[in-house]
């Protein structure tokens, strides 16, 4: 299961064929989507969880979400919702991973720089253990990397559907112990929900500015 022959090179000056820019953006329009409906599960989060819980986590799969969803939904609707909709996320990760290559990775170092230490590492690991890091850190950066360095997709598939299945669970099994003092802050919630998402629409636009000027701010340095 273990493999160290997956490097991750560095070329320099891509070139895209026509097909390959069209694939791009449809890659990239994915995920504008994907995102954008996390934005919405985010914001009309207090709302949704008591009276929608699978829209909720199918919008927004956030942990904090799954924890509230997973004690009051069917474990099995639970699991596939989820499940299918980081699969999405991740496969289009991985696609566009593969599509760029390494630039891509150049792109979220330069979009998260205080993260980019920890983006290092993360491929240090995986050029040594691809496989182990599929399936214990699933993720958007370790899909992309998976992309990247080459790896077969329905081996990506399988390895991070089985990591997120056994995570997936975890939760259902914690969301349980702990559904007393969850089913109270779900009454809170239901209760509350309009302030509440007052609130969370305000903090969801406040971010999102913050993140344009922020990204103004680089541009400016660069």
């Amino acid at each position: 299961m273990v493999q160290a022959d997956l490097p991750i090179e560095r070329p320099t000056g891509p070139r895209y064929s026509e097909q390959e820019i069209l694939r791009i953006r449809v890659l990239a329009s994915a995920l504008v989507v994907l995102g954008t409906g996390s934005l919405i599960g985010v914001s009309f989060s207090p709302y949704l969880v008591n009276h929608f819980p699978l829209l909720l986590v199918g919008l927004s799969p956030l942990g904090r979400h799954l924890i509230l969803v997973a004690p009051i939904t069917q474990p099995a609707a639970f699991v596939s919702v989820v499940l299918t909709r980081r699969v999405l996320f991740y496969s289009v990760c991985f696609q566009l991973g593969h599509t760029l290559g390494d630039p891509a990775l150049a792109m979220i170092e330069d979009r998260f720089r205080r993260l980019k230490p920890f983006v290092r590492f993360l491929e240090r690991i995986f050029t040594r253990w691809s496989h182990l890091v599929v399936v214990f850190l699933p993720g958007p950066l370790v899909s992309t990397l998976a992309g990247i360095s080459g790896m077969s997709f329905r081996v990506f598939l399988g390895l991070s559907v089985g990591g997120m299945f056994v995570r997936l669970c975890l939760v259902v099994a914690f969301a349980e112990w702990a559904r007393e003092p969850i089913e109270q802050i779900l009454a809170f919630l239901d209760r509350n929900w309009r302030e509440a998402t007052a609130l969370m629409i305000s903090g969801v636009a406040i971010q999102q500015l913050w993140r344009r000027y922020a990204k103004r701010r680089r541009e400016h340095e660069v």
